[in-house]
């Protein structure tokens, strides 16, 4: 694999324009050609000493070329690196979040670094800016006792972005299955709830682009599970993400660059996300 040096400066299409006005959702729904066939030319950022960690880049500021890295799956601060070349070179300010995290499910999105609160069934949404913590509680959500979502990554809560907004994967504290919340960035609030009836014990990892769920293996090799979130339904989607069986403990789509963010068994990286409508 080839070092990353300039992957992370990708100009987005239109399709993915539209991540401007953050938090708007399209009334379109997904239709087939947004499907992903398969991920392709994965890429090497760096090496991480951390077995577990997320690492991330603004999913909706277009010209915001920062990254941000969470280290292990429990903390309370955040490093931020100004670019892909300060990243490489381990140059970075750090960033307290408030509150400790758990899990390697957060994200960052239009300013804000959203997380799952440890200890708690809450989301936060910390503002980079302003300094400042909201909370959102999940009801009927587990969130304790490591009755996980996604029992790799040790993640209850899992944030995503695409180009419908942001969502929440967890896992019912009643029948175990895994629910899917979309939110409203400008209130910070819940929308919709969204049962997939997808056991939480068969996932390895999980991520949304283009308005699907997309779930792991329970060793992380293969995509075997996915459901359309805005028709309701799930679709016949399998592909191979990987060969090894190390440790996966982040996998995250961003709509600003059509790629998927990894960190695998210590190793920083990227794919090319290759849909249908690519052909």
């Amino acid at each position: 694999m080839k070092l990353l040096t300039d992957l992370l400066h990708a100009v987005p299409n239109d399709e993915t324009s539209s991540m401007r006005e953050a938090g708007k959702q399209h009334e379109k729904p997904v239709k087939n050609e947004c499907l992903i066939k398969s991920l392709i030319n994965p890429r090497n950022v760096t090496k991480m000493e951390s077995t577990f960690g997320t690492w991330m880049k603004d999913t909706a500021l277009l010209n915001d070329e920062r990254i941000w890295v969470a280290e292990h799956f429990s903390g309370r601060v955040v490093k931020e690196y100004k670019n892909i070349a300060s990243f490489q070179n381990n140059s970075s300010d750090t960033v307290d979040v408030r509150k400790f995290y758990q899990g390697c499910g957060h994200t960052v999105h239009n300013g804000s670094f959203y997380y799952h609160i440890a200890g708690t069934s809450s989301i936060g949404r910390f503002d980079f800016h302003t300094k400042r913590l909201h909370t959102l509680a999940i009801d009927n959500a587990l969130h304790h006792s490591l009755a996980y979502v996604l029992h790799n990554s040790k993640t209850y809560f899992k944030l995503a972005a695409d180009e419908n907004g942001l969502w929440l994967i967890f896992a019912s504290s009643i029948d175990e299955s895994i629910m899917v919340a979309q939110l409203d960035q400008k209130t910070f609030s819940v929308t919709s709830y969204i049962n997939t009836t997808y056991p939480r014990t068969k996932a390895g990892n999980a991520f949304i682009a283009c308005g699907v769920l997309y779930v792991t293996n329970a060793n992380d090799t293969r995509v075997t599970f996915a459901f359309d979130l805005l028709k309701g339904k799930p679709v016949n989607v399998i592909f191979d993400l990987r060969s090894s069986s190390g440790v996966l403990a982040m996998l995250s789509y961003s709509p600003k660059d059509r790629h998927l963010y990894v960190w695998d068994h210590s190793y920083v990286r990227l794919y090319v996300v290759h849909f249908i409508s690519d052909e």
